[in-house]
């Protein structure tokens, strides 16, 4: 059994906590307001208020933060978290025990470990030594948190050392999940692609929803063909072993030909338009180094034959690579 705070007791606090609890845990919640703190007593719950907590002496073994981290003008605001973090810091002062700090919230690759120098700053403690940390990245959707808790998936475990991220994966031993360990900043870059791919799916289906409607197809039957039929789909890794730009003889072609014709048809295609543009930007980054992009070419299993489609009619990579 391990001795938990989990710091922020919204949907996803909340789901985690009582779901710690489900197996065998001892937890604590500690949140900002003092009518969740209320709402959390009310069911038979430990709860604290933030500056309760520091000085509670509370007995903590892993402490999990769950805490807003919104957008604001376009750019993510850490105060929330910080605050908490400070507080903890605060707590972590008074303890002479080893302690594991854990990031739930979605951040940006680098803020868990630059959240370790406001730590020490406070605590008087060092990292590694009297406090470990890791980023412990969440996929609870909303409305089925608690059940998406307990019947995780994939857990992903960002560790700052070996040690925090043991201290981790023993808590999590009774799961019944995969997981995957990896350093801070791959974690969050992980929750990142996780959440982004979902939204750029989105918008490309959204894209292709328009076209269809406004030829008055029955896109729910393309869509649920696409499903079927693209390897996109249903080979789960397609796309995700770094092999650099797509090629052969389907994609270059048919990826212009259907940008030009929407373009003439007056039909917005704005993800499959980036998504040339992404692919011939590769594809120059590449062919500025001949011995690179052949390098390249023959770790990937490509002929002169192949190279040439890939390249498709730009005669500047052509010309440089002497195709």
């Amino acid at each position: 059994m391990k001795k938990i705070a989990v710091i922020g007791s919204g949907v996803v606090g909340e789901a985690s906590g009582i779901g710690f609890m489900s197996k065998g845990n001892d937890v604590t919640f500690i949140d900002v307001s003092e009518k969740r703190v209320n709402e959390l007593k009310a069911l038979g719950y430990k709860s604290y208020l933030s500056d309760e907590a520091i000085n509670a002496n509370l007995d903590i073994d892993i402490n999990f933060f769950s805490v807003p981290t919104p957008t604001v003008n376009d750019h993510i605001n850490l105060d929330f978290l910080k605050n908490a973090v400070s507080d903890f810091a605060k707590r972590l002062a008074k303890s002479n025990k080893y302690q594991v700090l854990v990031i739930r919230s979605t951040v940006l690759p680098g803020t868990t470990r630059s959240l370790i120098t406001l730590i020490e700053e406070i605590s008087g403690k060092r990292a590694g030594e009297d406090f470990g940390i890791c980023m412990n990245p969440e996929y609870l959707r909303e409305i089925s948190a608690y059940e998406d808790f307990v019947k995780p998936w994939i857990i992903v475990i960002g560790q700052y050392d070996e040690k925090s991220g043991q201290q981790l994966e023993d808590l999590y031993q009774n799961f019944d999940a995969p997981i995957y360990k990896m350093n801070l900043e791959e974690a969050e870059l992980q929750k990142y692609i996780h959440n982004l791919y979902n939204a750029v799916k989105i918008s490309f289906f959204n894209e292709f929803f328009q076209i269809g409607k406004n030829m008055d197809m029955d896109t729910k039957k393309v869509m649920e063909t696409v499903v079927k039929s693209s390897e996109g789909i249903w080979n789960h890794a397609y796309g995700t072993k770094d092999k650099g730009p797509y090629g052969r003889s389907c994609l270059p072609k048919d990826t212009k030909a259907l940008s030009t014709w929407a373009k003439e048809k007056g039909y917005e295609t704005d993800v499959l338009n980036a998504a040339i543009d992404v692919n011939e930007k590769l594809l120059s980054k590449i062919a500025q180094d001949k011995n690179n992009f052949m390098e390249w070419a023959n770790n990937n299993g490509l002929d002169k034959k192949t190279l040439t489609e890939i390249v498709g009619g730009n005669t500047k990579i052509l010309e440089s690579l002497s195709l």
